[in-house]
């Protein structure tokens, strides 16, 4: 699979996170239209590890800002 540096720079933050961050932020993507399988090989997650962390309801989680 092609990586460039800007998909290693996210999974880097993204592991510094906390996981309620992790959480919210994954909850972010979903709503705004990015599926789990695409949210889990973004982070290389699981899909059920994604679906066990976000409410999978567009637009019901909380507020990421």
């Amino acid at each position: 699979m092609f990586r460039r540096m800007q998909d290693d720079i996210n999974t880097a933050f993204f592991n510094e996170y906390n996981r309620i961050e992790q959480n919210r932020l994954m909850q972010y993507l979903y709503n705004l239209g990015y599926n789990v399988p695409a949210i889990a090989r973004k982070f290389a997650l699981s899909p059920q590890s994604v679906y066990s962390r976000i409410d999978a309801h567009r637009g019901r989680g909380p507020a990421f800002t």
